[in-house]
């Protein structure tokens, strides 16, 4: 996952920590101002400190609701942070795993960076202005069930022609599988091999990892319209071949949507890519049928 996605994330959540935290300090000095408020709170802490040294818990619920009750009484607002997300305490942590919070405002950034800000949902898709509906609607729920799945096929190819809804059913699967808490990170093919570029011409060794970092190790990839980008034989082949191959060997789902057949795309690219793709032990192939339905519209 690339580096900086990652820190602007932790800022996020550490910013919302600080936030909750600085909010309850500052009620909690407003509440003790008040003589009343400072009574019952005493009260509460003495009963804590008795409760521990019994085993005992009495009292403790009532003393609450007193608190409660006297900080409503003068408008304050809670005295403990009110957290953003209760299972992480806005840490972004849970045993040393990324929190689902942490992976929602991550998946939010992806999205931001990608342009593909928008994400379409399966329930809302509507299959009567395609040219065989029944059959859309199958392929929409082999990919909704594929979203669901353990991803024991790791790459998904959709090809078609141009505007047949290919970009449409990438953005259900994505906002589906973010939905379920994966990190997913989209992107164009033009924009993939302008980092290919980039990371090419790059003699920082670091950069260059970086730049590639987002394709090779996201949990999820979405490559969309690949075939359009401006190719460089050398530096698109190669590139291309790394990050597929890298994905294969590490069981990373990969999702690929482009305007080339699977016989274009042998003649497009070279053997060792169309040979990941085209891989029936690991991928999943489908070709959407019709003619363009933003003309249709």
């Amino acid at each position: 996952m690339n580096q900086k996605i990652l820190d602007k994330a932790k800022k996020i959540i550490e910013k919302r920590k600080v936030s909750a935290e600085n909010e309850a300090l500052q009620n909690k000095i407003t509440a003790f101002d008040n003589p009343s408020f400072k009574v019952i709170y005493q009260k509460y802490v003495d009963q804590m400190i008795e409760n521990a040294k019994s085993g005992k818990s009495e009292n403790i619920d009532f003393l609450k609701k007193q608190i409660e009750k006297q900080l409503k009484i003068l408008g304050i607002g809670a005295i403990e942070p009110q957290y953003y997300c209760n299972k992480c305490n806005d840490s972004g942590i849970i045993d040393g795993k990324y929190c689902t919070c942490f992976i929602e405002v991550v998946n939010q950034l992806l999205k931001n960076e990608s342009g593909f800000n928008k994400l379409e949902d399966f329930a809302s898709s509507k299959f009567d202005i395609f040219q065989d509906p029944q059959l859309m609607q199958k392929i929409y729920a082999k990919m909704k069930e594929w979203c669901l799945s353990p991803f024991n096929k790791t790459l998904i190819f959709i090809s078609g022609d141009t505007g047949t809804g290919k970009t449409h059913l990438v953005k259900c699967m994505a906002n589906e599988l973010i939905a379920h808490n994966h990190l997913v990170v989209l992107t164009t093919a033009f924009a993939m091999n302008q980092d290919f570029l980039k990371s090419y011409s790059s003699k920082d060794l670091d950069k260059k990892n970086d730049i590639l970092s987002k394709y090779l190790d996201s949990e999820i990839l979405v490559i969309d319209d690949l075939g359009t980008e401006i190719r460089n034989p050398y530096v698109t082949n190669n590139f291309l071949y790394q990050i597929l191959n890298e994905r294969k060997n590490k069981h990373l789902p990969t999702i690929i949507t482009s305007n080339l057949d699977l016989k274009d795309l042998q003649d497009y690219y070279d053997e060792r890519v169309s040979s990941r793709i085209i891989d029936k032990s690991t991928s999943i192939c489908l070709q959407i049928k019709g003619a363009d339905l933003r003309l249709k519209k």
